[in-house]
């Protein structure tokens, strides 16, 4: 290059029209290399001040974490979109808890019956535990940690003994909130590990060997918890990433928009309603002599009353006041900016916005298919970092107690940890139709039954018991026939559709079947 440039300089000496040229082609390249670039990265008049950093994501979260999750927090508890989303997202995503179910197998495949269910037993005595304060059922835990995981982008419980007499199992948990991650170590740190936003971890591979945690009520008492007696989660964004930032993030300046946009909107109907007329006088302080005061607020009170006629001073005008029509781009606007919310958090936005106009079965089942696609990974998420840890503890606490028994478990665990976890399902729109799409699939082999039934919340192996005990209470009860018939479909479409024309042989019977639901639901 600075040979180049002392070359330039010497021809323009001696030949000052070839310099120009050389001066000329040379910015040409220039150009020419400076825009072989992506189109969003050029810089031109209308993108010049926009050229944002490169920040590593700990910095970025570290620097406004807590400010988005301040920010966070007071949206759900004051606006109502945010409130709606994290509610929908908890009941699709968790609901009344992602059902465990053990699957211990036999040595011939088939499910080890006695064992599952001592294992599903052993589950309901330590889940009514797990709280170690004795407030929460482990679902209940369940459900809290995914809303922590909403609001705060991150979860934090930590495995602790029980301190309950007599527990079924010797340690519970205990659910911190993510402020309780101190700024500072609890000690200075070894050589060998470096300290960062409440962790102490390895700089080399970024593992946390310790967590450094606030004390509850102990006035900024710092504690050292090991890495393995903590349970903390959160969706990992980006390479190296240490902490969790609330996926409601993107969202927070629209929500405020949106609800400062209300806001106006409320207080124009309001001011409006409140001037009914207003008068014109030449002598206000005249006129505004005779008016009755309010003794609470000071402020003069005037009326109008049905059917009065009122004769004004010379001088004196009433003109009544006309409220302005709401803008014609309240409604667009208002949906454009709580759709935006929708595809941010996401969470469709008929469920969001609580409005299905215009909806049809054909728009409700894509947005349906739509939205079961966008919470698989959430719930499965939700499934490895909550579920698959607090079983694990499940599973050793539980061999080393003697409340499980598993022979050889130490040596061949995974025999015995074979399990499935229920999500909640959804609904079908239209039972009828969604019933014949199911059966169709099963007949051309696209689905299993038990995947539909999982796809609706069922737990397929409780669903056939619940059958199993139906038949044989209609078997006690002679009713075994129409059982068989109602299966099978053997029902002739005027009993189907007329009543009447039941045999009267079958009138008994099928009072009969009426009776017994009654008992049943008694």
């Amino acid at each position: 290059m600075k040979i180049s440039t002392a070359l330039d300089s010497i021809i323009s000496v001696f030949f000052p029209q070839s310099a120009l040229k050389r001066k000329y082609y040379r910015d040409c390249l220039s150009k020419a290399k400076r825009s072989e670039t992506y189109a969003a990265a050029k810089t031109d008049r209308m993108t010049g001040a926009w050229s944002p950093t490169s920040i590593s994501v700990n910095d970025l979260i570290r620097n406004s974490g807590q400010t988005v999750r301040n920010r966070i927090r007071q949206l759900v508890r004051d606006f109502p979109y945010f409130k709606r989303a994290v509610q929908i997202t908890l009941d699709y995503t968790v609901g009344d808890g992602i059902m465990f179910q053990s699957r211990i197998l036999k040595p011939d495949g088939k499910l080890d019956k006695v064992k599952n269910t001592q294992t599903e037993d052993a589950f309901r005595f330590f889940a009514d535990e797990a709280d170690v304060s004795g407030n929460l059922h482990l679902y209940e835990m369940m459900r809290l940690s995914k809303r922590q995981d909403l609001e705060n982008g991150e979860f934090l419980f930590v495995k602790v003994k029980s301190r309950k007499r007599n527990s079924f199992l010797p340690f519970a948990y205990q659910i911190f909130e993510p402020e309780q991650l101190a700024d500072q170590p609890y000690r200075p740190v070894g050589k060998a590990y470096a300290f960062d936003q409440g962790m102490e971890y390895d700089p080399k591979t970024g593992r946390v060997v310790a967590y450094h945690l606030y004390e509850p009520d102990s006035y900024g008492s710092i504690v050292r918890i090991k890495a393995e007696n903590v349970r903390h989660k959160f969706e990992v964004l980006r390479p190296g990433q240490r902490r969790g930032i609330s996926p409601f993030t993107p969202a927070v300046l629209i929500a405020r928009d949106v609800g400062e946009y209300l806001d106006a909107e409320i207080d124009r109907a309001k001011m409006q309603s409140k001037y009914l007329a207003i008068v014109h006088a030449e002598n206000p302080i005249e006129r505004q002599g005779n008016v009755i005061t309010d003794t609470e607020t000071s402020q003069k009170i005037d009326e109008l009353q049905n059917a009065i006629i009122e004769y004004l001073r010379p001088g004196e005008d009433i003109t009544f006041a006309s409220a302005a029509q709401q803008g014609a781009n309240f409604d667009p606007a208002m949906s454009l900016l709580i759709r935006m919310i929708s595809i941010t958090i996401p969470c469709p936005f008929e469920l969001l916005a609580g409005d299905y106009t215009g909806f049809s079965y054909s728009t409700g089942r894509i947005s349906r298919n739509d939205y079961e696609q966008q919470l698989r990974p959430i719930s499965s998420r939700h499934v490895r970092h909550f579920c698959l840890p607090v079983v694990g503890d499940f599973y050793n606490e539980g061999v080393m107690s003697g409340k499980l028994d598993y022979p050889g478990f130490f040596n061949s665990p995974w025999k015995w940890m074979r399990n499935e976890w229920q999500p909640p399902g959804m609904a079908p729109i239209d039972p009828l139709k969604e019933t014949k799409a199911a059966v169709d699939m099963i007949k051309t082999l696209q689905k299993s039954p038990q995947e539909i039934m999982r796809g609706r919340g069922k737990d397929p192996e409780e669903v056939l018991k619940d059958f199993k005990q139906f038949r044989e209470m209609a078997d006690e009860y002679g009713l075994g026939d129409i059982f068989n018939n109602i299966i099978s479909g053997n029902i002739s479409t005027a009993t189907a559709n007329n009543p009447d024309a039941v045999m009267n042989d079958q009138e008994e019977k099928i009072d009969r079947v009426v009776n017994l639901f009654r008992e049943i639901r008694q």
